[in-house]
C-alpha cells in the first residue's frame, strides 16, 4: 500500500470530529472519507444544514447535507454504498459545493422543495480500500485479508468491514440477485437478513423520514441508468418519464429491458418495491476505463452533465406534479 503519515485537517467542532484512526494512506488522488468530512465542515461554515444520518459499524459518523426546504417535494442522492466507488462521493461532494455557490440562481425550487445529499454510505470501506487492514480493529486485520485472498491492498473491494455488500442488503427481492453470495466476500454477499448492516438500516430509516418524492444513488462504472424494478401500469410510466428526463440530461445509456430483476436487493429496489416512488441508479465514468479509479480523470466530464442533476431533478417534479 502507499502510505502518508499526514494527519487530516479536520474541525473538532461537531459530532462527526473526533472519529479518525489517526492515519492516511494513499491509494493515487483518492477521495477519502477524511476529505468529505473536511468538505462537510466547509458546507456547515458557509450556512448548509448539515448533520450526521448515523454511524458506520466501526462508528465512523456518517454525514448529510440538507438544501432547501424541509416541506414540498424532496429528493435523497445517496453515494459511496461501495467502497471503491469512491468517485461517486467526489462527484456529489462537488454537486454540493456547486449548489451551495449557485443558490440563489434555484431559490425558486429550494423553497418550494429540498435536496439531501449522503455522499458517502460505507466510511468503513472507503477508509479500506484506502488505507487497508490498517484502518479497521486488530481483530478485523486478519479475517479481512482472508476475505481478501491474502492480500492488504483493497482497491477493488465494495463491501463493508463485515463483507457484506450494503447494496444487496435492502429488502426487495434480497438474496434473489443472479450475482448474490452468501458468505462474506469483497463483493456481493447479501448478508445474514435484510438489514442486518447499521449502514443499510440508518439509511432506510433517514428515507423514511425524509420521505422523498424521487431519490438517485450514484455508482461507477459504465455510464448507465437503472430505473426498473418491477413497476406497472401508472407507476411504471411515470418512472420511465422520470428517467428519460433524467437522461435528456446526462446523455448516458438507459436501461429499459425487462423488469429489473436480475439484481436485486438494493436501495434503488427498496424505494421502488416497498416506497413505491421512481428510484434511479446512474452509473458514472465510462465503459473503456476499469477499477480502481482515479478521482478526477475519469469523472470530468461525469460532474458536468451531473452538475445541478439534483435540483433540476427537483423543478422537474415540482413543476410536473408527478
Amino acid at each position: 500500500m502507499f502510505r502518508n503519515t499526514t494527519e487530516p485537517k479536520v474541525s473538532h467542532s461537531d459530532a462527526i470530529a473526533g472519529f479518525f484512526l489517526g492515519l492516511a494512506h494513499i491509494i493515487g488522488d483518492m477521495y477519502t472519507y477524511y476529505k468529505l468530512l473536511n468538505d462537510v465542515e466547509e458546507l456547515s461554515r458557509a450556512g448548509i444544514k448539515t448533520g450526521v444520518v448515523g454511524r458506520s459499524g466501526l462508528g465512523r459518523p456518517i454525514p448529510y447535507a440538507r438544501f432547501g426546504s424541509r416541506g414540498g417535494r424532496r429528493v435523497i442522492v445517496t453515494a459511496g454504498i461501495h467502497a471503491r466507488e469512491h468517485v461517486s462521493s467526489l462527484l456529489v461532494s462537488r454537486q454540493m459545493s456547486a449548489l451551495a455557490a449557485a443558490a440563489d440562481r434555484f431559490a425558486a425550487a429550494l423553497k418550494s422543495g429540498g435536496i439531501y445529499f449522503v455522499p458517502m454510505l460505507n466510511p468503513d470501506g472507503n477508509l479500506l480500500v484506502y488505507g487497508g487492514a490498517d484502518t479497521v480493529p486488530d481483530a478485523l486485520k486478519k479475517p479481512l485479508i482472508a476475505l481478501n485472498g491474502g492480500s492488504d491492498d483493497f482497491s477493488l473491494w465494495k463491501a463493508d468491514c463485515a463483507g457484506v455488500d450494503l447494496n444487496t442488503n435492502f429488502d426487495a427481492r434480497w438474496g434473489t440477485g443472479a450475482q448474490n453470495v452468501f458468505a462474506p466476500a469483497p463483493a456481493n454477499y447479501v448478508g445474514t437478513a435484510p438489514f442486518d448492516r447499521p449502514e443499510t438500516r440508518i439509511l432506510r430509516d433517514f428515507t423514511l423520514k425524509v420521505d422523498p418524492a424521487a431519490t438517485i444513488s450514484y455508482h461507477a462504472l459504465g455510464r448507465e441508468i437503472y430505473w426498473r424494478f418491477g413497476q406497472s401500469g401508472a407507476a411504471l410510466e411515470r418512472d420511465r418519464r422520470i428517467a428519460e428526463f433524467v437522461n435528456a440530461v446526462l446523455r448516458y445509456d438507459l436501461i429499459d429491458g425487462g423488469d429489473g430483476f436480475s439484481s436485486a436487493g438494493g436501495y434503488k429496489d427498496w424505494c421502488v418495491s416497498v416506497l413505491k416512488i421512481p428510484s434511479l441508479t446512474i452509473e458514472l465514468v465510462p465503459k473503456n476505463y476499469s477499477h480502481p479509479l482515479l478521482d478526477d480523470a475519469c469523472i470530468a466530464d461525469d460532474f458536468v452533465r451531473n452538475e445541478f442533476l439534483p435540483v433540476r431533478l427537483l423543478q422537474y417534479l415540482i413543476t410536473t406534479d408527478i
